[in-house]
């Protein structure tokens, strides 16, 4: 009987221990298995992803690994219908026999649905080694409007930073060109089965722009002048981008000092335009 047909929805910790019995499994580290078993932290998910539901009104949305349904179950009270990309088949096998009809579990890659998905919508308790990229496929899927996204607390600060902090990076770079960053809540280890070594972040991520050719151009560039963060930034920036075939402009020098990790995104969208076509730019990236 499914969780909520006539005996009501399992808490967290419950449906858990129910889901890996079905699938027979233990939690895998190789794949970033660590499941929330607190009802708490399910809330933390589940309060942007409401808003953002009631914004958007979305037909459907994606789940990118599922794991043992923590937030696939809840979530279905909110949204018409998910669909819940899980890599292990056990679990995907064992969340299919328990999950409401308007879920649908599948057996797949994240990353790889991420760049395809049709969903407005996309949430995950994200398996941390993959959070880059994850994100990274999201920002070039313009149909996404909306992410709700459970990462290391490292990378939520690298994704939301600012131009001359610490964390500020490619990353930042990346997340800035396309959407608004909100850091919504942290989530200590406890709240999940096994407990990750560090402290998970609540992401939200909300489309400003779509993306576009010339962008590949300015992720191009910033990849290379964060290899050497800490130079002068005119240097770099002239070095990198004669590599990509551009003649350096003029303007560099009025940089001075200014430092690689001081670099607003504005700067690299004006040295990618002073390149000409976007097509000159990206004929060198292979």
């Amino acid at each position: 009987m499914p969780p909520g047909a006539g005996r009501g929805r399992l808490r967290a910790a419950s449906l858990v221990r129910e889901v890996v019995s079905r699938a027979g499994v233990r939690p895998s580290r190789d794949l970033g298995q660590h499941f929330i078993v607190a009802d708490w932290a399910v809330s933390e998910f589940m309060k942007p992803l409401e808003r953002a539901a009631k914004r958007l009104n979305p037909g459907g949305a994606l789940e990118i690994g599922p794991g043992a349904g923590s937030l696939t179950l809840p979530a279905s009270d909110r949204l018409s219908r998910i669909v819940a990309v899980e890599l292990d088949s056990r679990l995907a096998r064992a969340l299919r026999e328990i999950a409401p009809p308007a879920v649908s579990v599948v057996v797949g890659d994240g990353v790889s649905h991420a760049r395809a998905a049709r969903a407005e919508v996309v949430f995950s308790n994200t398996p941390f080694h993959l959070a880059p990229a994850i994100v990274e496929a999201l920002a070039r899927n313009s149909v996404v409007s909306a992410a709700v996204l459970g990462v290391q607390l490292e990378v939520a600060r690298r994704m939301a930073a600012r131009p001359g902090t610490r964390d500020y990076g490619r990353l930042s770079i990346l997340v800035g060109l396309v959407f608004r960053p909100e850091i919504a809540a942290a989530i200590p280890p406890k709240a999940y089965w096994p407990p990750p070594e560090v402290l998970t972040a609540v992401v939200v991520l909300e489309r400003r722009r779509v993306w576009e050719p010339w962008m590949d151009g300015v992720m191009r560039l910033s990849t290379c002048i964060f290899s050497q963060r800490r130079k002068r930034a005119y240097k770099v920036l002239a070095e990198c981008l004669e590599s990509m075939g551009c003649r350096a402009p003029a303007w560099l020098h009025s940089l001075g000092d200014t430092r690689v990790w001081e670099l607003g995104l504005e700067v690299l969208e004006r040295a990618v335009e002073g390149c000409g076509s976007s097509r000159s730019i990206l004929g060198r990236a292979g």
